[in-house]
């Protein structure tokens, strides 16, 4: 009788499924260590450090003036500090959520080799998902310098977090 006939007594009947892949495993790829993480936020930090000082700066030298201005009145500094406020929160809001929407990847995460993808498609996130991980930095940040959100990714699978746990996304190493 040919072999393609007869089962082979060696072999089971069926065979197991394979074990589950590690919880630190997504798409064939890694989850980011939080040290990693950390890192890349750092390097955030310095670029957004950097383009704060240079468009605050002139703010701060018309504000000199106005105050070292005999007779000038008060509230024209403080004025101008309203704008400012929005202006910068709109750049760290802006960065965050443009490279994010369409790389996955700040300067600081492309810079570690570090990539933000969406859950469910294993892409970068959409804008909205974006947004919602950008909002959520000012929860994580809690009570300073991320200290929460590293908490959480700490203590979750796959290294999110709040912020991505509420926009279904993670970042991994590519």
């Amino acid at each position: 009788m040919s072999a393609y006939g007869t089962a082979n007594p060696t072999l089971p009947a069926y065979l197991p499924p394979p074990p589950p892949p590690p919880a630190d495993y997504a798409y064939g790829l890694r989850y980011a260590a939080l040290l990693r993480r950390f890192a890349a936020a750092l390097i955030d930090l310095v670029v957004l450090v950097i383009a704060t000082a240079v468009i605050a700066v002139p703010f701060g030298v018309i504000a000199a003036l106005f105050t070292l201005t005999p007779g000038t009145v008060p509230w024209v500094t403080a004025w101008l500090f309203g704008p400012l406020t929005l202006i910068l929160f709109g750049l760290w809001i802006v960065y965050f959520t443009y490279l994010e929407g369409t790389s996955g990847q700040t300067l600081g995460k492309h810079a570690l080799g570090l990539r933000v993808i969406d859950l469910s498609t294993g892409r970068p996130p959409s804008f909205s998902k974006a947004l919602v991980r950008t909002l959520f930095r000012i929860v994580d940040w809690l009570p300073g310098f991320y200290l929460l959100g590293f908490v959480v990714a700490a203590l979750t699978a796959r290294k999110q977090r709040l912020g991505d746990l509420v926009a279904e996304t993670v970042v991994i190493a590519v």
